[in-house]
């Protein structure tokens, strides 16, 4: 209709109507924040869900209550909870924002406090000595607690049912500022592997490595220094040997000052593995020395995830990660404000370190496994830390796409490839769908490697609203099952898949409807 306006949340000329929420793509259209809290009962599901599959599909999006600072990025909005339930062939919903000190103190301020990511020096007066932490990008279950990780500052508990939060800090075992949003469970130890950068303090080069183990506790704390103040997003483990990814952005307290980001990328940095021993008594190659690890760059990229690694024998280490060719993050530009080219190559890569190299040796250039724009790689993970046959990963298909070629125009697939056969196989969301994370549900305790299920988000952005797909692995290209969201969610960071045995006395996600009767008072009243 001629005149007719369509509005998003972020639009802020509606009928030149003014809004308190800036004008931001990541605040827009399929970006615009939920700012959901509630519950669903017996979400519509089309197919048949196994009765197998019975746990909690746990995700966490950015998603900001107030509208945050006109000069933030995507990655600092709140951290926002779904938690799917799968209980004998039906699926709950329970939605919730972690409550951390800073979503706490905006919401009472019913406004942004909290300047820029991870500057202290952009934020209000009286906020300067708060804990900043957003909780946002990933939860993990470990010692009975559902942690809520922002890589910045420690985790916050949240409840696995009712997803209140709580207080919950074992990590006062070791004097750090931080915690990955990426810590790995060996599944062989069951060990908690984790490490923290910037670890004391705002701009330092300290990394702490430790394990925690199934009661939580730590064991074999180290102190290393980093090359550089680097993002270490990811990691890898093997049964010795953790592997830590460095992307070539570079923190700068005086930029900080000056009210700049936390993070500039660097064309002259390099992307770079640092290799140390999981524990003291990890056999060490020969030509180390006790306390020693080792770094080795490549050339500057971004290898956003792994998937995976695994030891050749004593001295040869293997690791597989997502590769984009330029910088994925564009709100972190370098010093001189170049973008990333438009058409940045990404891929999926193999590569193979080898622990004779001397520290700071430039590693081999990596073979590459699918060349095609991928990300959020996933393996059964009753296998981490071995080699292993399967990835699951979102994938971008060009001729299924009715946008750009590359990833910053999406990911429209999710893509299981066998290393074995050297076959990839596809889902297609469908058109005008993006897919996000996938996680993998073995079908049953004692499986072959990546015979299960495998479930992921699924954004429909021509009806803004979303699904869960349930994909069988033995017929890898058609959902079994659709569950399907009345509304649209923001895109994930993480997720992950919990099953039911591990969750005691796991208890609904939606209150308990009793049945009503008429009472001898006639009254009507539960039935007890």
């Amino acid at each position: 209709m001629e005149g007719s306006a369509k509005h998003d949340v972020g639009n802020d000329n509606l009928h030149g109507l003014a809004s308190k929420w800036p004008l931001a793509f990541d605040l827009a259209g399929s970006g615009a924040s939920c700012r959901l809290e509630g519950e669903i009962g017996d979400l519509v599901v089309f197919g048949e869900i196994p009765k197998e599959i019975s746990g909690t599909f746990y995700r966490i999006m950015t998603d900001p209550f107030v509208p945050p600072h006109p000069g933030n990025v995507p990655l600092d909005g709140d951290g926002n909870i779904s938690a799917f339930r799968f209980h004998d062939g039906r699926v709950d919903l329970k939605m919730r924002y972690v409550e951390t000190e800073r979503y706490l103190l905006e919401r009472k301020a019913n406004k942004a406090l909290f300047g820029l990511y991870r500057n202290p020096f952009t934020h209000h007066p009286c906020v300067r000595a708060a804990v900043d932490s957003t909780a946002n990008t990933n939860l993990v279950l470990w010692a009975d607690h559902l942690l809520a990780l922002k890589e910045g500052g420690l985790p916050y508990a949240v409840d696995p049912d009712t997803l209140e939060t709580g207080v919950y800090d074992p990590f006062g075992q070791v004097k750090s500022k931080t915690f990955t949003a990426h810590p790995k469970v060996d599944p062989f130890t069951d060990e908690l592997v984790v490490f923290g950068y910037e670890a004391k303090g705002l701009a330092t080069k300290d990394i702490v490595v430790y394990a925690l183990d199934k009661n939580g506790m730590k064991k074999d704390e180290q102190w290393i220094q980093a090359p550089w103040v680097a993002a270490i997003h990811d990691c890898a483990i093997t049964p010795n040997w953790l592997i830590l990814v460095l992307w070539p952005f570079e923190a700068d307290i005086e930029r900080m000052r000056r009210g700049g980001q936390h993070w500039a990328w660097d064309y002259d940095l390099p992307a770079t593995f640092v290799v140390v021993p999981r524990r003291k008594s990890t056999k060490l190659p020969d030509g180390w020395k006790e306390g020693e690890y080792r770094v080795y760059p490549w050339r500057n990229c971004m290898l956003i995830h792994t998937a995976g690694a695994w030891e050749d024998g004593e001295n040869k280490l293997y690791i597989e990660t997502s590769r984009v060719h330029d910088n994925a993050f564009p709100f972190f530009p370098p010093e001189d404000g170049r973008m990333p080219a438009p058409d940045a190559k990404a891929d999926f890569v193999r590569w193979e370190l080898d622990l004779n190299m001397p520290s700071n040796t430039r590693v081999s250039d990596p073979r590459v496994i699918l060349d095609m724009p991928c990300e959020f790689p996933r393996i059964d993970e009753r296998f981490l830390t071995k080699a292993y046959e399967y990835i699951f990963l979102d994938a971008f298909m060009p001729d299924k796409s009715d946008g750009g070629k590359n990833i910053f125009h999406g990911l429209n697939a999710l893509a299981m490839h066998s290393s074995k056969t050297g076959k990839t196989r596809f889902f297609y969301a469908g058109d005008g769908s993006l897919i996000q994370e996938p996680v993998f549900i073995p079908r049953s305790k004692d499986a072959p490697e990546g015979d299960g299920w495998v479930i992921a988000m699924v954004e429909r952005r021509d009806v803004n609203r979303n699904d869960l797909v349930v994909i069988d692995t033995r017929e890898f290209e058609k959902p079994i099952a659709i569950v399907q969201l009345p509304f649209h969610v923001k895109s994930q960071v993480h997720g992950n898949w919990v099953d039911a045995v591990c969750l005691k006395d796991q208890k609904s996600l939606v209150r308990e409807v009793k049945p009503m009767g008429i009472s001898g008072k006639g009254v009507l009243e539960p039935i007890i």
